[in-house]
């Protein structure tokens, strides 16, 4: 308990904002079905933001959490392994969520729903933002890219000496987030569980790990 409340204290401007915003999703959640928030989102596309969140979504990518790690690494050793072991973590926790849940991705959800012959008329006006490779399987839940993104959110907003940069951590996570609604990659419940799931196991994991063999003499970043 007494690390969990360590690790607390070093995000508690981070989740003092995270849980009334987490509450809030699940406030529409509630309120709306799957359909009825993909629909409303994917009416909201913009040739900015067709530009933009297609660039924003590789911030959750694999290839980030590589970068950062190597960025993290460079600055303090001991909180460049916390992540990348955090990553790691989070990562296999998420595929194994992703194979037992095994819901299909909006594609192939909503290709079933035209081949079945439902009548809704907005299944044929689905707009997909150009040049995306729109992903067709049973992997949609919970989002892996938000899962990454709110992990190295997590992990930064713990170890930063400015607390205030733990609000652009978590913006930064949340565009993530939204860029995977945006590009009909996920459904709204994919990405808002996601997050949950990025902050929660992040917590864990850092109640486990911060202070045990490294050298707790690092800089800050």
């Amino acid at each position: 308990m007494k690390k969990l409340a360590k690790v607390y204290k070093g995000l508690q401007l981070y989740l003092w904002c995270y849980l009334p915003f987490f509450a809030g999703l699940m406030l529409v959640k509630l309120l709306f079905s799957r359909d009825d928030i993909y629909f409303f989102i994917n009416g909201l596309h913009t040739p900015f933001g067709d530009w933009f969140f297609p660039l924003v979504t590789h911030l959750g990518s694999v290839a980030a959490a590589v970068v950062f790690t190597v960025l993290v690494f460079f600055f303090s050793k001991r909180e460049g392994f916390i992540l990348a072991g955090a990553y790691c973590f989070t990562a296999l926790v998420n595929f194994m969520l992703k194979f037992w849940v095994a819901f299909p991705r909006p594609h192939r959800y909503f290709s079933r729903k035209i081949a079945e012959a439902i009548n809704d008329p907005r299944l044929h006006g689905i707009y997909y933002v150009p040049g995306v490779d729109v992903l067709d399987n049973f992997r949609s839940f919970p989002s892996g890219h938000t899962v990454c993104a709110f992990t190295a959110a997590t992990v930064l907003a713990y170890f930063t000496k400015r607390k205030a940069w733990s609000l652009l951590y978590l913006a930064i996570a949340i565009l993530v987030g939204y860029s995977r609604m945006y590009m009909s990659q996920h459904f709204f419940e994919d990405v808002a569980i996601g997050s949950l799931v990025g902050i929660v196991l992040t917590i864990a994991w850092l109640a486990l790990t911060d202070g045990k063999g490294f050298d707790a003499n690092t800089v800050k970043v």
